[in-house]
């Protein structure tokens, strides 16, 4: 279990940090494409010695005859390295030219043209294509690194954090295996301080309320049963002598007595279930032989119960002490209830090992499933013995069925049409 958690937490800070950064760097690749839309839909800005040699080109021009102008042109071209020839006002239609005799324009390519309406020749001059200057490789590797400093930037702020966050979960993760160690976090972070110190705080507080709880009810128990034996051997002598009609009081005093008595048992192993001590007794437990043990148990108690296997084999995995006590409580409960039937089956399947207890009783209803495994828990506000119980039998049995790594539910039985509580448990299981 503690392999298992180790791992999700760990992919959980994994996912963390992975969110962190292809957060961050999903904001950068959508600013830097927009920035690159913004620039290709932006008309780029005459550089003024562009505009200048363009001027210049045009006087060339205007000294030439209409002849020669074309010829001219290309000789210009060739002296600074750009084509240049001319265009008809015709052959252009733009609003940039408008305002301004020069603009600029970048092609699909990248590369930049220039155009300039001449005054005296009263036509275009077409400069270009000029290819965009190479950018050296260290600028290549600007985008790059860029993002390896997201991710090492990222990853040293979050290194402190997770680092506070593993500390208290695994100290949060002992503690809850362990109620009788605190946790002691605080002077182990660096960043998540405050919190650590208040998890301490609760912690202590918790551990304190927990011991003393269970102290009280061992001691409670204990100074109980000594004053209920005085009571029972007293009612035993007194009912020597008595009539019949006191004999029957000092039965149903003694009944009550067993009552208390009951209870305290049944509070005292619901205390042990919890106990951090407790360990699990895992063993191939012989299927029928536990069948038969449990029929011959619960054959006097006035009800039909009928024991089956349903694929189950030959042995099953777990603790047989533990099991039997679930076991018990959930035929006590369906006895307590049906009307006639119980039946107890065994099950399993390529995952799990299960065991079911139905009756023909009135069942449980839908909004009360969830809660019929609490403690305390009782559907029945009756206060006879016969049918109001103590609350602890069925949180009893959802506590085993947690030992053993599995659940307990409760739904509509199939067969009787009561109430069918049913555990089930990995067959992998191993001790926690």
């Amino acid at each position: 279990m503690s392999k298992r958690w180790l791992g999700g937490h760990r992919r959980l800070l994994f996912r963390t940090y992975l969110l962190l950064v292809a957060g961050v760097m999903a904001v950068a690749i959508v600013l830097e494409i927009g920035l690159d839309y913004i620039q290709g839909t932006v008309e780029p800005e005459i550089d003024p010695w562009v505009d200048a040699t363009l001027r210049l080109v045009d006087a060339r021009l205007a000294d030439a005859s209409a002849d020669e102008q074309d010829r001219v042109a290309r000789e210009l071209g060739d002296v600074l390295g750009v084509p240049i020839r001319l265009l008809g006002s015709d052959d252009v239609s733009n609003d940039a030219l408008v305002d301004n005799p020069s603009a600029a324009f970048v092609d699909a390519s990248g590369d930049t043209f220039y155009l300039y309406r001449s005054a005296s020749l009263e036509e275009l001059i077409y400069l270009g294509p000029v290819a965009p200057p190479e950018n050296s490789a260290l600028l290549k590797l600007v985008s790059p690194a860029f993002y390896l400093g997201v991710f090492v930037l990222v990853g040293l702020w979050l290194r402190p954090l997770l680092r506070d966050i593993d500390v208290i979960s695994r100290a949060a993760t002992r503690f809850s295996a362990d109620y009788r160690e605190p946790t002691q976090t605080a002077g182990r972070t660096s960043q998540l301080t405050v919190l650590a110190a208040n998890v301490d705080t609760m912690s202590s507080r918790l551990s304190g309320l927990i011991q003393n709880q269970k102290e009280l009810i061992a001691a409670l128990s204990h100074e109980m049963r000594t004053p209920l034996a005085r009571i029972r051997f007293a009612l035993a002598v007194a009912g020597k002598d008595a009539d019949e009609e006191l004999r029957g009081r000092i039965e149903a005093v003694n009944a009550d007595v067993q009552e208390i008595d009951d209870l305290i048992a049944t509070m005292l192993d619901y205390a042990r279930l919890d106990h951090p001590d407790l360990s699990m007794s895992w063993q191939a437990v012989p299927t029928d032989a536990f069948a038969d043990a449990l029929e011959e148990r619960y054959a006097s108690h006035g009800k039909t119960l009928s024991i089956e296997s349903r694929g189950a084999p030959a042995a099953i995995q777990m603790d047989r002490r533990l099991m039997t006590l679930a076991i018990s409580n959930l035929l006590s409960n369906a006895m307590r209830y049906a009307a006639e039937k119980v039946s107890l089956t065994f099950e399993a399947s390529d995952d799990e090992f299960a065991i079911a207890v139905e009756d023909d009783g009135a069942g449980v209803p839908d909004a009360d499933r969830d809660t019929v495994f609490k403690a305390f828990t009782r559907l029945d506000d009756s206060r006879a013995r016969e049918t109001g119980g103590y609350g602890l039998g069925l949180a009893i049995v959802a506590r085993i069925a947690a030992l053993h790594g599995g659940r307990a539910g409760v739904d509509t039985a199939p067969t009787l049409g009561g109430a069918r509580f049913r555990i089930a448990w990995p067959r992998e299981s191993r001790p926690v």
